[in-house]
């Protein structure tokens, strides 16, 4: 699964990197990205690539938002098995931005955290879906794998990685990509370019959303 990450990139290298065309917020660096908090995510619309704020963890336009539980991840294998997301793989399609994410390895002392990144330390993105809420929230939530031989010693899933071009137009635009082809780049991110190590237990806190998260322990 994916509980927590981290968006620490200057705004100026997303627009840049993936090709951003409007947004209408300001991407403030950001450590311990946690759920029910505000994720800067990405869109395509008649051609244009929008950049915003959606609310992790989504809730249904059908559902009751006072007795749903709102979803933080979808496995990407049973998306068109599940209600709360098969009618949204063909046009509620969306990323959000990412440079790391955070599991825990249990060991003997207990667990503890590890952050898991890019070699080249490049900010990526998430697959994800999103909805509308009965009270008009932009919900969203992130899609996950079988995790590759890097992720599979700390955990069994791992969320689906994007940093291909080609990939990441695939899941972003509906309108010439069904579900179908899309889906295919739903799988685990190449271990050998990826990288991971402990870090702080400060991270286990949402409260915690400082530099410190980051830092090898």
């Amino acid at each position: 699964m994916c509980g927590r990450f981290s968006l620490t990139t200057p705004l100026e290298e997303l627009i840049s990197q993936f090709l951003i065309d409007e947004y209408n917020e300001e991407a403030s660096p950001r450590y311990n990205i946690a759920p029910s908090q505000k994720v800067f995510s990405l869109i395509s619309n008649n051609g244009k690539r929008k950049a915003g704020e959606t609310l992790w963890g989504l809730v249904p336009g059908w559902a009751n938002t006072e007795k749903w539980k709102p979803l933080i991840n979808a496995r990407s294998e049973t998306l068109l098995e599940k209600p709360s997301f098969r009618s949204l793989v063909h046009k509620r399609r969306m990323v959000i931005f990412s440079d790391g994410f955070y599991e825990w390895k249990q060991e003997d002392d207990g667990k503890v955290p590890v952050r898991f990144q890019l070699k080249s330390e490049e900010p990526f993105v998430f697959a994800a879906l999103w909805d509308r809420s009965r009270d008009g929230e932009v919900t969203s939530t992130i899609l996950t794998t079988e995790a590759n031989d890097l992720v599979t010693p700390v955990h069994n899933r791992m969320p689906v990685i994007l940093k291909d071009d080609d990939a990441i137009e695939k899941w972003l635009n509906t309108d010439s990509y069904s579900f179908e082809e899309a889906s295919k780049i739903l799988i685990p991110f190449p271990e050998e370019e990826m990288k991971s190590y402990q870090v702080s237990k400060l991270v286990n806190s949402p409260n915690n959303d400082v530099q410190e998260c980051i830092n090898p322990a």
